[in-house]
């Protein structure tokens, strides 16, 4: 049995929101309290965790859960943020807004200026990307639900080629940025179906590194769907 502390915020802070400690049971064993003061939320959390990720993921499922019924009896919306986890040990991590996997890779291009400038504009000019964009943003950091927002990113892109080919079906999609039905049925449908269905109880778990690869393959699909929008207009031009 392990114990950990984590530390957030509820979004919006001006709301001010605040309870007194809710004292939580965790199947199969362990136990929960969650307290908020002036929108800073703490989870204190102790059973058979793994390590800090997960703890840090039921920590954040917790607080979202009390805060989505509080928000629901007062007909407000409200998200939450879950900024640092203490570990038993003492051990602080701090949560920032990348994800974390094991080898510290990547997903940013910080050495190629010139792509904010054209993500940029063809967010302006395409609304199929502009939120696939926004949807892939968001998976970044939402571990429940990254591969959901993964798809319909993915799905977004589909759309916007089946909109331009006049073919509604996977295949301009594949063909445009060199994807298959199977890559990205391995990678990200799999996880994201029972979610999508509302079939919550079928919810499979994913690893860091397995969230991780979903987030890749949706960024290259998005660059792929970049630069054949951009090749396709050089040829007209």
């Amino acid at each position: 049995m392990r114990r950990f502390i984590a530390t957030g915020r509820v979004h919006p802070e001006r709301a001010d929101v605040s309870f007194t400690t809710i004292r939580l049971g965790l199947a199969p064993l362990g136990k929960a309290q969650v307290h908020c003061d002036s929108s800073q939320i703490t989870v204190v959390i102790e059973g058979d965790f793994d390590g800090f990720l997960s703890a840090h993921i039921t920590a954040h499922e917790l607080a979202s859960m009390v805060t989505d019924a509080l928000g629901m009896f007062l007909g407000t919306g409200y998200s939450v943020e879950m900024i640092q986890i203490i570990e038993d040990n003492g051990d602080p991590h701090v949560f920032g807004v990348r994800p974390l996997d094991a080898d510290d890779k990547t997903l940013g291009f910080a050495q190629e200026e010139q792509l904010f400038e054209q993500v940029l504009k063809m967010s302006a000019a395409d609304v199929f990307f502009r939120f696939a964009t926004s949807d892939y943003v968001r998976a970044i950091t939402n571990t429940q639900d990254c591969a959901t927002y993964c798809y319909r990113s993915i799905e977004s892109i589909k759309s916007a080629l089946a909109l331009k080919t006049g073919v509604d079906s996977w295949k301009p999609l594949h063909e445009a940025v060199g994807t298959t039905r199977e890559t990205i049925e391995q990678s990200v449908k799999r996880f994201a179906d029972p979610v999508r269905h509302g079939n919550w109880i079928e919810l499979p778990t994913t690893t860091a590194a397995q969230r991780y690869e979903m987030l890749k393959l949706t960024r290259d699909i998005l660059l792929s769907y970049l630069k054949h929008v951009g090749a396709e207009g050089r040829s007209k031009a």
